[in-house]
């Protein structure tokens, strides 16, 4: 029987460590990287509903995209207002272990970037080494109607978007999760002449900068766009022939109004 350690080894032939970014804890996280794997459990976000239905599916390997603890932590304890915290108890006290695959898997090649720019139907002409991939759209849309695409491609009701409804997009650039907090890449895709950048979380500033630069946004919520990470760990896995379940529990924080 394989351990956590083992399961790990192999996540990581895939996406290397190295490839991670500075701020982030991706690897092995949580538990006993010693312990025989009875069960493995793949998700987006750790939370207790994950917890318990790894338990109760007898899993003791929970692999999800972003990691539990980011920073150091000075108390472990069940507070009902400290998520994390409460949650790495309960994984402690059930026996549960936890790798993350985080930015290395948004990094490397076949990751969140390749699979959502796919998905979308671009084809990837730059990007290798960065959490960012730009490429041009098979099928040129209007950016209402790309914007829609989006929506329907990462079934994300929340979808919205930054421009001209009617400019044509041909170039995409696409930084799944928080790719949308820094000015600095809307400058530097509108000296690439790119279309529309795809990402989350875009700040108020941001949006105005795309604006004003003629670079169109389409923000998703940062779970649907990096929701495919189960499909690629999953892949991952199925190389070696290694079952796993993928959660049925978490979903989108963020509802229509």
């Amino acid at each position: 029987m394989r351990t956590v350690k083992d399961i790990e080894k192999i996540l990581l032939e895939f996406a290397p460590l190295e490839l991670q970014m500075s701020f982030d804890n991706s690897g092995f996280c949580i538990g006993d990287e010693d312990a025989a794997v009875t069960g493995i459990m793949l998700c987006e976000d750790v939370t207790h509903e994950v917890v318990r239905e790894a338990a109760e599916k007898d899993c003791n390997l929970i692999i999800s995209h972003h990691p539990v603890i980011f920073c150091g932590i000075k108390t472990l304890c069940s507070a009902k207002d400290r998520m994390r915290y409460a949650v790495v108890s309960e994984m402690i006290k059930r026996g549960i272990s936890q790798i993350s695959m985080h930015t290395n898997v948004d990094i490397c090649e076949g990751g969140t970037n390749d699979t959502v720019a796919k998905m979308l139907g671009v084809e990837v002409k730059s990007g290798d080494g960065e959490a960012l991939r730009t490429g041009v759209l098979k099928n040129p849309l209007r950016l209402k109607d790309f914007a829609a695409h989006v929506s329907e491609t990462l079934g994300d009701e929340t979808v919205r978007y930054v421009g001209d409804p009617e400019k044509l997009i041909r170039t995409v650039a696409v930084s799944t999760g928080a790719g949308g907090r820094e000015s600095e890449l809307i400058y530097r895709l509108q000296d690439e002449g790119t279309d529309v950048l795809v990402t989350a979380e875009v700040k108020h500033n941001v949006a105005l900068e795309a604006r004003y630069a003629g670079v169109a946004i389409v923000e998703t919520t940062h779970y649907s766009s990096e929701r495919c990470i189960v499909d690629i760990i999953g892949a991952v896995l199925d190389k070696y022939k290694i079952n796993y379940h993928k959660s049925e529990t978490e979903g989108n924080p963020y509802r229509r109004a």
